[in-house]
């Protein structure tokens, strides 16, 4: 599946808790248009939102450069999740991540490629299935303690993030 969209919230670093491996998480809203003939104009007429599951060097590619709001083309695998809480029960729609980029309908962005040695350590668990506010919050934009870090002082001046900054890059999105 394909999909064109935009970030709902930064891209969090967890681990799987039935698996063990690591991985970022994230979500994009998904605008459903038509075009409204008579006011000559696109129209939003529905918004579907779907968990985003990027594993190993995807996953630290998208900590290292994507931020909520971002537009963005995913490519992936998708499946339903079901849950059950204290709250009630639920599904999410879920991509399983084989690449993504920002959408470059919407503006300009510079690539660098990136070292095939760096990964995503000191994880937290995660479990998809579950409803969102009952997830992990620590390393949340909106966890208590975090501040937006400035990121462009790791890159040496062709822009590129050898392994040490790519590993300072995923310890400040922890």
């Amino acid at each position: 599946m394909t999909l064109s969209g935009n970030l709902t919230r930064d891209p969090q670093r967890r681990i799987g808790s039935r698996t063990g491996e690591p991985f970022a998480v994230s979500a994009i809203a998904v605008n459903s248009r038509r075009f409204d003939r008579e006011n000559n104009q696109w129209v939003v007429t529905g918004t579907t939102y779907f968990d985003l599951l990027c594993w190993g060097r995807t996953g630290a590619n998208v900590l290292a450069s994507l931020h909520k709001g971002d537009p963005v083309v995913v490519h992936g695998r998708f499946r339903l999740n079901e849950w059950t809480s204290e709250n009630g029960s639920g599904v999410n729609a879920t991509i399983d991540v084989d690449s993504i980029g920002p959408d470059l309908t919407f503006g300009t962005a510079p690539f660098t490629r990136g070292s095939a040695s760096y990964g995503l350590e000191r994880v937290e668990e995660y479990n998809p299935g579950e409803p969102e506010d009952a997830r992990p919050v620590e390393g949340r934009p909106d966890a208590p303690g975090h501040e937006d870090d400035d990121l462009g002082d790791l890159a040496d001046p062709d822009g590129v993030l050898d392994d040490e900054a790519a590993e300072e890059v995923l310890a400040r999105s922890a």
